[in-house]
């Protein structure tokens, strides 16, 4: 039985979910801005697994003292060390880096959001992005310049660096897992999609046919999302993973296109053991994620929580074309 427990960020949670994706990114956060001014800012690292080692994504969500998110244009971050075992401070800040609104996929910019604005629960969703090293494992603090309603705000928040990454990372061996497929005998509907629950067929079936165990196996180029596309509690993932779809039905003549449903019973709170075996640590399980597999069975890239078109297709674009999968 493959139990797993879903940790949200209460914080997020509050704010209409706008933010980090399903159980949360990686620490507290801290307004800067007065508790009174309700478009006072607070922070949420939105990044799964962060490790020390060179520059690499990094998300971070910001919304407002009444719990509305922040959305568009750019920011500005800091980031300083607070200790290896606790957050202690004070700390010395770093060289500013920028940081890019990156928006759910799906999701339309309106003409002439250029800088950070409040948005409605209903409003373009997404977190921000940068490239950010760390140097050391232990406790790190993100300080955030966003000019937000017309004011320059500020906000704080702490995460964790690990010394290595809990998550399968760029380099590493792939895990051979069984995906429950369509193939897959005694597999339900909606354990293999959660939005095959209420009685319907599989969606999404050219995602749906291999096992990631069989793709290595064929040696092609793999990519992998992991969600729960019904019981995302940020609902990114739905949109994620028909985007992954959208690329499969372009490039499945240079990769396979996998997607694991986190969920073997919602019900009974039983995950699938590839979403385990590849998600699930340090009884967490934080989803959407997005792997690329090469030909070698080795990850070639990764992304986590948000991901955009833009990002992915780059990558697939470079493989040579080897037929259908």
């Amino acid at each position: 039985m493959n139990r797993v427990r879903f940790r949200v960020l209460a914080g997020l949670a509050a704010a209409a979910l706008l933010l980090v994706a399903c159980s949360g990114g990686g620490g507290g956060s801290k307004a800067s801005s007065g508790d009174k001014d309700p478009n006072g800012l607070s922070a949420e690292t939105a990044s799964f697994d962060l490790a020390a080692g060179p520059p690499s994504r990094y998300l971070i969500g910001l919304f407002t003292n009444d719990q509305r998110g922040v959305s568009f244009g750019s920011i500005q971050l800091q980031f300083c060390f607070l200790g290896e075992a606790k957050a202690s401070g004070p700390c010395q800040l770093g060289a500013p880096v920028t940081a890019m609104f990156l928006p759910t996929p799906g999701t339309v910019i309106p003409p002439g959001k250029t800088t950070p604005d409040v948005i409605s629960p209903s409003g373009p969703k997404g977190v921000y992005e940068a490239q950010a090293g760390f140097d050391r494992a232990g406790f790190w603090q993100t300080h955030v310049v966003a000019t937000v309603a017309g004011k320059q705000r500020q906000a704080d928040a702490s995460f964790q660096v690990l010394e290595r990454h809990a998550i399968p990372a760029v380099g590493d061996a792939a895990i051979p897992a069984e995906n429950p497929t369509v193939n897959t005998p005694g597999a339900t509907p909606a354990s293999i999609d959660s939005r095959a629950a209420a009685g319907g067929l599989v969606p999404d079936p050219e995602l749906h046919q291999s096992t990631i165990a069989q793709a290595i196996a064929a040696h092609r180029p793999t990519l992998v999302v992991f969600s729960t596309p019904v019981y995302c509690i940020s609902r990114f993932c739905g949109p994620i993973t028909d985007m992954v779809d959208e690329l499969a039905k372009t490039y499945s003549d240079r990769a396979t296109f996998i997607h694991v449903e986190i969920w073997k019973d919602y019900q009974q709170q039983t995950a699938n053991k590839a979403a385990t075996d590849w998600i699930y640590r340090n009884d967490n399980l934080n989803e959407p994620w997005i792997f690329l597999i090469g030909a070698d069975g080795k990850i070639a890239a990764r992304w986590d929580n948000v991901v955009t078109r833009a990002e992915v297709e780059p990558l697939l674009q470079q493989l040579p074309v080897i037929g259908k999968g």
